[in-house]
């Protein structure tokens, strides 16, 4: 675990000039933004519209900019690297220099789990939470959970990623689709839905598909949609994925498979996420990414803790990482592909156009917390049967 503490000193002028250049600055994108998302390849295009939306998004109350002042540093966990986060954080600070941020790379259980137990037993020891998706019926049951839905730019993202109580929202999205050796599979045997590919005459049979056991992350997608639905993956689909299909069945985890279809230890990997597919091909690998509809996408989840001591300052935060300008400075720094509904273009997330005006496969917070239990007891006896390891 790495921490990555950075700071931006007091603004040496009087309060009110600071309260004039935070009222300023919110007119449009900060300069700083402009910069980095041009240099970060967005187009102007883009960068104009997420301008011109900072008018409405990032209208905060003065008072939370006021509070903000004595409240602190954030202690924030999350997922991104500190390398990512050294490139968002001084875009966030060119617009609210007098926020602190001491943001935590972290993972698994020290990153949702550690710190509900804390604010269970009476200590806080996270502000802000991300990527808790796994633990959200916990975090309800304990009443962990801010209310945001003040928050301007919450209103850019989807009704159906964020909590209709406002206790929590999605902040972005990952899209998990197929990974093939470009050298090994032509472009007409990709199938362009996920029943072509379980097809009796697919292409794509006897082991020339890897597939890793991680059902969370586009098997559920599938078992929630209305053209496979429980009874159909039951039934038809799962059944001809391994009976018919063939697939190699692998102990390798995310990473690892498009690194074996890249070798030609396979051709074909399921499932790879379109930011890891993409910085692999941009080291010019032979490796293309490709998307069947209904295309599987989920949302990593972003909340607050109650009773924090930096309340302000995370609303701040938390709203300007939910605006196109947080959003796309985030996709630049770390290619975290977002959430906001303006921004699901070929141009504002990777590989965004393999999958932008295709029919989407959520994975809703219903589908993680109620369904998934479902779908192991049907795709665990089928994955051992055929031959499957033991998942790592």
């Amino acid at each position: 675990m790495r921490l990555l503490s950075l700071r931006n000193g007091i603004l040496a002028s009087a309060s009110v000039a600071v309260m004039a250049f935070c009222n300023a600055a919110q007119a449009e994108m900060t300069d700083a933004a402009k910069e980095f998302l041009a240099e970060g390849g967005i187009s102007q295009e883009v960068i104009d519209q997420a301008s011109a939306a900072t008018d409405t998004e990032l209208a905060i109350p003065q008072e939370w900019i006021d509070a903000a002042k004595e409240e602190g540093p954030i202690d924030f966990g999350n997922s991104d690297t500190s390398e990512h986060v050294a490139k968002w954080l001084p875009i966030f600070n060119a617009r609210y220099p007098e926020v602190e941020v001491v943001a935590t790379e972290t993972s698994g259980n020290a990153r949702a789990v550690q710190p509900l137990l804390g604010y269970k037993a009476g200590k806080l020891v996270r502000h802000m939470v991300t990527s808790f998706e796994s633990s959200l019926p916990d975090y309800l049951e304990a009443d962990a959970l801010e209310d945001i839905s003040d928050l301007p730019a919450l209103e850019g993202i989807p009704e159906e990623r964020r909590d209709p109580e406002g206790r929590y929202t999605g902040l972005q999205n990952t899209t998990w689709c197929m990974t093939y050796n470009t050298e090994r599979v032509s472009e007409d045997e990709l199938p362009a839905t996920w029943w072509d590919l379980v097809n009796g005459d697919s292409p794509l049979g006897e082991g020339r598909l890897g597939a890793i056991n991680r059902i969370h992350l586009w098997t559920i997608n599938l078992w929630g949609h209305p053209d496979y639905g429980p009874e159909r993956m039951t039934n038809e689909f799962l059944p001809k994925f391994f009976n018919d299909l063939k697939p190699q069945l692998r102990k390798e985890g995310v990473s690892g498979a498009p690194q074996l279809a890249i070798v030609g230890e396979f051709d074909v990997a399921l499932p790879t996420p379109n930011d890891e597919a993409a910085e692999l091909i941009a080291e010019g690998v032979p490796l293309g990414f490709h998307c069947p509809e209904p295309v599987p996408q989920y949302f990593n989840l972003i909340g607050m803790f109650k009773g924090s001591p930096t309340k302000n300052s995370s609303k701040i935060l938390m709203n300007w990482m939910l605006s196109q300008e947080g959003q796309l400075s985030r996709f630049v720094a770390g290619r975290d592909g977002p959430a906001h509904k303006d921004l699901q273009t070929e141009y504002s997330t990777s590989l965004g156009d393999k999958f932008a005006g295709k029919d989407i496969a959520l994975r809703t917070i219903p589908l993680l917390t109620e369904e998934l239990p479902k779908v192991y007891d049907v795709w665990n006896p089928m994955w051992t049967a055929a031959g499957g390891p033991e998942r790592n």
